[in-house]
C-alpha cells in the first residue's frame, strides 16, 4: 500500500526524471544546429594606394555573415548573437560588433540562416592588425602611408590579412561557440 511519503517519493522520481528527459532532447536536438560559414570582408576591396590611404584615413569597415544550419525538424529562435575580431597570434581586441539584433531571427527547419555582422575597425587597430600579420612592414606609421601611398602599396601584401573572430551565438538557451581564424583574401 502506498503511503503519502512513498506517493510524493514516486511523484518526484517521475517528474525528475521527465526533466531530466526534456534537457536531453533539448541537448540531442541542440548537436542539429551548426555553424557552417563565415563571410566577412572589407566593404571597400583594397585594390589600390587610394583604398589604402582610405583605410589609414577613416578606418576599416567589415561586413558579411554568419551562416546558421538547422539540421532538425524544430525551428528555433536566435537570441543572441556576439562576436568580436582580434589581431590573430597576440589576440588583442581590435574591433566590435556594431550590428545588435532588434529583431529576432527565426533559424527555419532544415535550411541554413544568415546572421550579418558589422564591423568598425579604427584607424590604429587597422595598423595593428596589418602589421601583426605581417601585411604591411613592422616599421611602417600611419603618417608614412598617408604621406607616401605608393611606396606603402608597394611593401602591401593584402594575402596576408586575416583576423580571429571570437564570440557566440545563442539560440533558445543553446550557446555555439566560434573561436577560429579567418582569412580575407584566400
Amino acid at each position: 500500500m502506498l503511503t503519502p511519503k512513498k506517493t510524493i517519493l514516486i511523484a518526484l522520481i517521475v517528474l525528475t526524471l521527465g526533466i531530466a528527459w526534456i534537457f536531453y532532447r533539448m541537448y540531442k536536438e541542440s548537436q542539429k544546429l551548426k555553424i557552417s560559414s563565415i563571410s566577412l570582408k572589407p566593404s571597400q576591396k583594397i585594390s589600390g594606394f587610394s583604398d589604402l590611404v582610405s583605410i589609414f584615413s577613416n578606418g576599416l569597415n567589415l561586413e558579411g555573415s554568419i551562416a546558421i544550419r538547422n539540421f532538425s525538424g524544430k525551428e528555433y529562435t536566435v537570441n543572441q548573437v556576439s562576436f568580436d575580431c582580434f589581431t590573430p597570434a597576440s589576440e588583442k581586441l581590435i574591433a566590435e560588433q556594431t550590428n545588435i539584433l532588434q529583431n529576432d531571427i527565426k533559424i527555419e527547419v532544415k535550411k541554413t540562416t544568415n546572421i550579418p555582422l558589422v564591423y568598425k575597425v579604427s584607424v590604429l587597430n587597422a595598423l595593428k592588425l596589418f602589421k601583426e600579420c605581417e601585411a604591411i612592414p613592422e616599421d611602417t606609421t600611419v603618417w608614412g602611408i598617408i604621406t607616401n601611398p605608393v611606396a606603402a602599396w608597394k611593401s602591401f601584401f593584402p594575402k596576408k590579412l586575416k583576423i580571429k573572430l571570437k564570440g557566440f551565438i545563442q539560440i533558445e538557451g543553446i550557446t555555439l561557440n566560434f573561436n577560429e581564424n579567418y582569412p580575407f583574401y584566400e
